[in-house]
């Protein structure tokens, strides 16, 4: 490709295309960084524009100057699916004459998997941004990269973004992390592959000046986006009081690995008396050789230990899932869903959860599990290829992908979303599916209004939304 002229100004377009129903921070994180070095870009959220496609065109219908770049965050599969539709459109639109970049986790994944992207930026810091664009960052205005406070002020509103559900209540949900990377080398997760077990933390100010705007722009509930809350417990607890003490009425989730949990029993009542309602927990799956194998450093009976832990002290789990390994058996897949009715998780798990397929991509440490021959990478699927040694269970993985997409569809409750998929299950394996060890509850929990999450196949509506129209536009500058 041809990269812009050094006399030619830049004007950059940054577009998240989904951040798990969350405002993306990613883009105020850019625009902070942009502004600290004076250059001009635009910022298009996909999740709430639905006007991708048309935006990129309108550059050339309205007789617009086209950006010079284009930054597409991809934090995850999900998003790097559409984001690959998005670098394709825009490469056939502005030919040479627009430098593509891929920003987060999966950049490597998306630099090849599709000829479109130029460039893969990791960690998506400052000094890396701004290389990329070909700025000097020495040249700049220095800012301390953990202190630069993200600008969400061209970003929509929070409305437009994933709520709280509690009873009747509903409340409007702001979204921070206190900590960067991970301190954890799960070998399914990317984290790792970028940050290699290492974290920095967010200075608590910077935190709370989040927390703060946040607040005044509505917000009655914070989303703790780290891959691990309690990375730095001490850090979390300090930050979690200080938001109590400025805005006592707000409350929160975070992520927390199962070992956290037990690890720091000290710590529960506290952050529950400071308002935390939930957590999302990776349990991946209740088959201890499965979990050995993905590295959790937690056992089923840990799993049920931090269950009854943390419901003692009031507070839910909503447990992330990964059913469908290279090692799972009709047997530990049973074992699974039965653990979910048994456990009164039906009404804490998100559908899909129950549909998730081990993706193996580029650098991922799951390839070095000796035992495990993969196939060829393939760019479409963005994985390393490989398939169940029980053709059963390849084809329960799809049929339970289609039965959750069209009960998000048709807005079916839990229960009866899960107990379709159970029944699916025993007549794949043609047996008789036994009663029910527990009973529907009408019982409110705790949860956000989006279900989907970032292991999961874009679903019709996420892929149509590239190209529909929207009342809500992009912002610039």
């Amino acid at each position: 490709m041809t990269t812009p002229s050094s006399n030619t100004p830049i004007r950059l377009l940054a577009i998240s295309t989904y951040e798990l129903g969350q405002q993306p921070l990613v883009l105020a994180r850019i625009a902070a960084i942009l502004n600290s070095a004076g250059i001009e870009y635009s910022l298009c959220d996909n999740s709430v524009d639905k006007r991708t496609f048309t935006r990129l065109e309108d550059f050339l219908l309205e007789d617009q100057m086209p950006p010079t770049h284009l930054i597409i965050s991809v934090p995850m599969h999900t998003a790097t699916q559409l984001a690959r539709a998005i670098a394709d459109r825009a490469r056939r639109l502005f030919g040479d004459s627009i430098t593509i970049i891929a920003l987060g986790l999966y950049s490597k994944v998306a630099l090849a998997s599709s000829s479109s992207f130029d460039q893969a930026v990791a960690s998506g810091n400052r000094g890396e941004i701004l290389s990329a664009i070909g700025v000097d960052p020495q040249s700049t205005t220095q800012k301390n990269e953990t202190n630069l406070i993200p600008d969400r002020s061209k970003l929509p509103g929070l409305a437009n973004y994933a709520h709280l559900i509690e009873g009747v209540e509903q409340k409007v949900v702001g979204y921070v992390e206190s900590t960067i990377g991970c301190a954890h080398e799960c070998l399914h997760c990317p984290v790792p592959v970028v940050f290699g077990g290492r974290f920095k933390a967010v200075p608590l100010q910077t935190v709370l000046a989040q927390i703060n705007e946040l607040y005044q722009n509505g917000a009655r509930h914070i989303t703790f986006g780290d891959p691990d809350f309690l990375n730095g417990p001490m850090h979390a607890l300090r930050i979690a009081r200080a938001m109590n003490a400025a805005h006592p009425d707000l409350t929160f989730d975070a992520t927390v690995k199962v070992e956290h949990v037990l690890e720091n029993r000290w710590i529960w009542d506290e952050l529950s008396t400071l308002g935390l309602k939930f957590i999302v927990s990776a349990f991946e799956h209740t088959s201890d050789e499965i979990l050995k194998r993905l590295g959790k450093g937690h056992t089923r009976s840990d799993i049920l230990e931090a269950l009854s832990l943390l419901r003692q002290k009031g507070i839910e789990v909503r447990p992330s899932l990964m059913p469908f390994t290279p090692w799972t058996t009709r047997e530990n897949l049973l074992d699974l869903v039965e653990f979910l009715f048994e456990n009164q998780l039906v009404n804490s798990v998100d559908p899909v959860q129950l549909t998730i397929r081990l993706l193996v991509p580029l650098g991922s440490l799951v390839l070095g599990e000796a035992d495990i021959e993969f196939g060829p990478w393939n760019p479409e699927a963005l994985s390393y290829e490989w398939h169940s040694s029980d053709p059963a269970i390849d084809d329960l993985q799809q049929k339970l992908a289609s039965i959750a997409e069209d009960a998000e569809c048709d807005d079916l409750d839990p229960f009866t979303v899960f107990s379709l998929m159970r029944e699916a299950i025993y007549r794949r394996f043609n047996m008789p599916a036994p009663p029910h060890r527990s009973i529907p509850t009408c019982e409110s929990k705790p949860r956000l209004t989006e279900s989907w999450f970032c292991c999961a196949e874009p679903t019709k509506s996420q892929t149509n939304q590239l190209g529909s129209p929207s009342e809500v536009g992009c912002q610039g500058q």
